[in-house]
This record gives structure tokens, sequence and C-alpha cells, in this order.
């Protein structure tokens, strides 16, 4: 598969507290909140929460019964270095971003890119991945552009980078359909002809168009990095996830992870 993973590590870790001003002696200093998660929460409890969307096969679908992919095992490696065992909650794609501030879970590992506005609301691992989102149309459809959108319905996912650049492109002159779930719904819809297009991942679009010869990928949308998301507060969580992920960088761990799943999605 044609994939890039990323090799460096930035570490933004704060390090200083504000102190409270002008506290009488006799008052008692003000109690910082206590963060939804952390390493010795999770220790304490003895397993890693993580939520996830599991309809973006490969990093994750369901199988058998269990959620399994590409972010399950990267998951899994994050527990085992932490010494604990790993819960998987599958949710809507929309609604992790509040699940992991509210604390419901511990880690959000959807194939999330990072944006300004998530960065505002949640602390992001360093990114294990480079990718780009794509447009996929059945094979041979005259669509090579933006403008060859024009009156065409385009799915896409709810609370996705890909439903941003959708809105953002082609809202005044679209039709834009919203998915809660990508596979199979997004791809069924788009096999039936009820949607002129689709606009996934990369990686996942890659694999579903040697998986359904009948489609093919039309365009890219841009580069995209996806990372494992954190509440804001959980500076000492995110040390021992970027430390995870660095050493699966460079040892190519992560590549051979991401390969196999690949290639596992697209044969099974």
């Amino acid at each position: 598969m044609d994939f890039k993973v990323v090799g460096g590590v930035v570490l933004g870790v704060v390090i200083g507290l504000l102190l409270a001003m002008s506290i009488l002696p006799s008052q008692p200093a003000a109690q910082k909140p206590q963060c939804p998660t952390s390493v010795d929460l999770i220790k304490q409890r003895g397993k890693l929460v993580m939520g996830t969307s599991a309809d973006w096969p490969p990093y994750e679908y369901v199988e058998g019964g269990a959620v399994v992919g590409i972010d399950v095992d990267i998951a899994r490696r994050i527990a085992q270095s932490l010494g604990v065992g790993l819960e998987v909650r599958d949710m809507k794609f929309s609604a992790l971003i509040e699940a992991v501030k509210r604390g419901e879970v511990d880690v959000v590992l959807a194939d999330m890119a990072i944006t300004p506005d998530r960065e505002r609301q949640v602390l992001f691992s360093i990114p294990y991945q480079v990718d780009s989102s794509v447009v996929i149309a059945r094979r041979g459809a005259p669509i090579r552009s933006v403008e060859d959108l024009r009156g065409k319905a385009v799915g896409i996912q709810v609370g996705t980078v890909q439903e941003d650049w959708a809105v953002k492109t082609l809202g005044n002159f679209s039709k834009i359909v919203r998915y809660d779930k990508v596979y199979p719904y997004m791809v069924e819809a788009l096999r039936k002809g009820d949607l002129d297009a689709i606009v996934v991942g990369g990686v996942v679009g890659r694999a579903v168009v040697k998986r359904y010869p009948e489609f093919e990928i039309v365009m890219s949308t841009g580069v995209r990095y996806s990372a494992v998301a954190m509440p804001l507060c959980a500076q000492d969580l995110k040390l021992e996830v970027d430390k995870v992920i660095y050493g699966m960088l460079q040892s190519g761990e992560m590549e051979r992870l991401i390969s196999s799943w690949v290639e596992k999605w697209l044969y099974s």
C-alpha cells in the first residue's frame, strides 16, 4: 500500500502551573479540578478505555463480534506499556471528542486527524501517520475535479475532516449526504448509485477501491495527520502514549502493523 508514517517527535509538555494570587492565609488554596484520566487512574482501574467508531476499516471495524483493526492494535500496545488491559467502546465518530473530554474514555483512536478546532478541545499525541483524504467515484464516472461534483450527491461521515472539506468546498453547489457510519453504509450507497462520490481517508480509500474494483480514486483533498486524542489535562498520559508511538515508528512496527491490517481487510 502507498502510505507514509511520521518519524519525528514533538513533545509539548506543560511543566508549570499558574499560582493563585492574593489568597488570605486563613483560606485554603483552591483545588485544581481533577483530570478525568491519568496514568495513575488507569493503572488503579487496571484497564485503558479506548473510544472509537468501528466503521472505518482497516483502522477499526467489527469482526466476529469484536472491534479490531489498526487503531485497536495501537491502543493494545499502549495498554501493554502501562501494564493494564484494554476496553474498546464503539460509538458515533461525532461523539468521540465529547466522550474523552468527559472522561467516558481515556483515549480516542479512530484515525482522527489533528485540526485547530480539535486541538482546542483535546490533547493530541504525536502523529502516527501522515495521510490524505480522497474522493472515490464509480470507475469511469466523469468526475476528476471539484467542479465535476457540481450538482452531485457526495457522501461524508459526520464529524470528520472530510465533512469540513465538503462543507467548505462543495457546500454551495453539491448535495452533501451525511452518514454516521462509513462502512458499509456509505460504500453501499455508492454501489447502488444513491451517491455519486464519497470522501474518506486515503488509506481507507485505497483499501476500498482494491476491494471494490468498480470504484476508483478521482482526486485527493490534501494532507492530514492522524493521532491519539486525550483530555487536555492528561499530560502524563500523553508522555506514555508518545513514547509508545515514537518507538513503533522508529522500529518500523507501525508500518508493518498498518500494512498487515490493510492486506487482511482487503482479502478477508
